[in-house]
């Protein structure tokens, strides 16, 4: 079941999410985004070989929203079953210093890596602006939820920014007390977490148990 892209009040992918969605299922050469500043983008199809994709693309955490740590084989199994028959969406992404950065697709990339399958993304080599690069990722955002910590850590440099937690809830949309889930299931050691294969199994349950734990 594909998800619905929801803008949250801003027009970042256009009137019509779902036309959106539609328009990445089709292999056009280019395409061209409007971004929360309003600027348009546009972006070409790329297709990486396999031996390429970790020294010409990368993953900003910070950007992306996904730690990559724990993008492992067993957590992108869902995706490799089928990556090499097919890559239902192509990954997004803007050149930054030569390199390709993803900005949507760290699984796929990841799955492509493991499976040995070549990797398609759509990429820009027009000028956009952190805050514009952030949102883009969010907002076309078509592979799995990210977990509760992913978003904590994502909260986390927020705060480092300046932001407080209030601040934070409003940006995103959410109440105070998801913000300080978020932060509790970040703030578990990540060599604690690193011993779930599958991180997206992990429950807030389990991140208080393992701060308790820790905390011991």
């Amino acid at each position: 079941m594909k998800k619905k892209i929801v803008a949250r009040g801003r027009n970042i992918l256009g009137s019509d999410s779902s036309d959106f969605i539609r328009s990445l299922e089709t292999k056009e050469a280019e395409k061209v985004f409007t971004l929360k500043s309003g600027n348009q983008a546009k972006f070409t199809l790329s297709t990486i070989l396999n031996g390429d994709i970790e020294e010409k693309t990368f993953v900003d955490p910070a950007v992306n929203g996904r730690d990559q740590r724990y993008v492992t084989p067993e957590s992108v199994s869902d995706i490799t079953r089928t990556i090499n028959l097919q890559q239902f969406f192509p990954a997004i992404g803007r050149v930054i210093n030569g390199c390709i950065e993803v900005l949507d697709g760290s699984r796929r990339r990841a799955a492509c890596i493991f499976s040995g399958a070549k990797f398609e993304i759509l990429v820009t080599e027009d000028e956009i602006s952190l805050e514009d690069a952030r949102q883009l990722a969010k907002d076309i955002q078509t592979a799995r939820e990210h977990t509760l910590r992913e978003i904590g850590q994502r909260y986390q440099f927020m705060y480092a920014n300046g932001m407080s937690k209030d601040e934070i809830a409003r940006v995103e949309d959410v109440s105070p007390a998801s913000v300080s889930r978020a932060f509790q299931a970040a703030s578990v050691p990540a060599e604690m977490v690193e011993l779930f294969p599958v991180i997206n199994e992990l429950s807030l349950a389990d991140y208080q148990l393992l701060l308790k734990f820790q905390r011991t």
